[in-house]
């Protein structure tokens, strides 16, 4: 059996993995666009900021693809996959033939439509090579304007603090971190952003990006041009659909999966950023590590003919460390109750529903209980019976 991997991330790995538990020998190759062993994006803004070096970020290395025999193909993107014919295109012109399919191809920077956006001094941060460029331009500029106040932008700001570049976020909801925190809490970590030196700008819509001889100049909101020599476009991501080109393979926002990783074809399964699970009537992007690491091994185990099944429900879950200061948010943001407790280790907020049970929690400081309210909210147990 020949089976293709479209991706190298922790999905991907973890199949590779499951299908090596029970097959040694069938066919297996990795395609990634990328021109890197398997790293850990979760550390790049400590290597921005260089606070780790660049082979800390390296997980696995060549050794760990010829012990698993596995052939990869680096640097070469999928351009198309043609379902009929069980073949996928390489953007170099390939074609490779496979009989099962993982796409593992995770998601793309969102880069916003806004005048002067293309050319140079504009960056996305996702990977590696994101992180190289960012690095081999900030030896040349004293300033940055980072668009977009989630974690991923709240951790380069501090990067780049740390490397000594003036830096101001411009965020469009009314507050920083908006898909984890409430204005409240988010208030908290703008305080302290601000403290150590990084400007905050919230509710501020971004018009355009200013050029001056095709050097970055500015950014454009509608009430004021923010002076900056490089731009950060950290607005989100979405899953790479790029290389389905036809209408075979079932897409929403991602493509679609059942809860054992199935798309619609019998031979092609989804994983990671790219896959939208469907289980119990609820379907969802799951972008975390840890889910798309669980869902990698779900889909290997039954490419190899077992029927594993992605029972847990979906929980949003983030955590952040920005200057010292951890944040942890787990759930849904709103409940027919809210619970809070602050002193000097920090502030605990919790979200009840209707029944007593735990729908959400902010954490800021002391995030140890993180695991232990996560897993309350997955088991729905009542707030009375969780000791607090």
């Amino acid at each position: 059996m020949k089976i293709v991997i479209i991706g190298n991330g922790v999905a991907a790995l973890n199949a590779v993995e499951a299908i090596r538990e029970i097959d040694k020998n069938c066919g297996i190759t990795i395609i990634s666009k990328e021109n890197e062993s398997f790293y850990t994006p979760c550390f790049l803004a400590n290597y921005l900021s260089g606070e780790i070096a660049k082979d800390r970020l390296y997980l696995k290395n060549e050794r760990f693809y010829d012990e698993q025999r596995v052939e990869t193909i680096f640097g070469n993107a999928v351009a198309e996959i043609k379902v009929e014919e069980r073949s996928i295109r390489l953007s170099d012109g390939r074609e490779l033939f496979y009989d099962t399919l993982l796409i593992a191809a995770g998601s793309n920077p969102i880069m916003p439509k806004l005048p002067n956006i293309e050319g140079g001094g504009v960056f996305s941060f996702k990977t590696m090579s994101d992180a190289d460029r960012i690095i081999s331009n900030l030896k040349k500029i004293n300033s940055a304007v980072i668009v977009g106040a989630g974690f991923i932008g709240l951790e380069v700001a501090e990067a780049f603090i740390k490397k000594g570049v003036g830096v101001t976020v411009i965020e469009r909801d009314n507050r920083v971190l908006p898909r984890m925190l409430d204005n409240e809490t988010a208030e908290l970590v703008t305080s302290h952003m601000e403290k150590n030196g990084v400007k905050i700008m919230t509710g501020k819509e971004v018009k355009a990006i200013c050029r001056k001889k095709g050097n970055i100049a500015g950014i454009d909101t509608k009430e004021e041009i923010i002076p900056c020599e490089l731009v950060v476009i950290a607005v989100g991501v979405a899953p790479n659909l790029e290389m389905i080109r036809d209408n075979s393979i079932k897409v929403d926002k991602g493509i679609i999966v059942d809860d054992g990783m199935r798309t619609n074809i019998p031979n092609i399964y989804a994983a990671g950023d790219i896959a939208e699970m469907e289980i119990q009537g609820e379907r969802k992007i799951n972008p975390i590590w840890f889910y798309a690491a669980k869902g990698g091994r779900i889909a290997g185990l039954n490419m190899m003919g077992l029927k594993k099944r992605y029972a847990a429900p979906f929980t949003d879950m983030n955590v952040v460390t920005l200057f010292g200061l951890p944040v942890f948010s787990a759930g849904i943001q709103r409940g027919s109750k809210t619970l809070k407790h602050q002193d000097s280790k920090g502030i605990k907020k919790i979200y009840l529903d209707e029944n007593e049970c735990i729908n959400g929690v902010q954490l800021i400081k002391d995030v140890a209980k993180g695991g232990l309210y996560l897993s309350l909210i997955n088991k729905r147990v009542p707030y009375s019976l969780a000791g607090g």
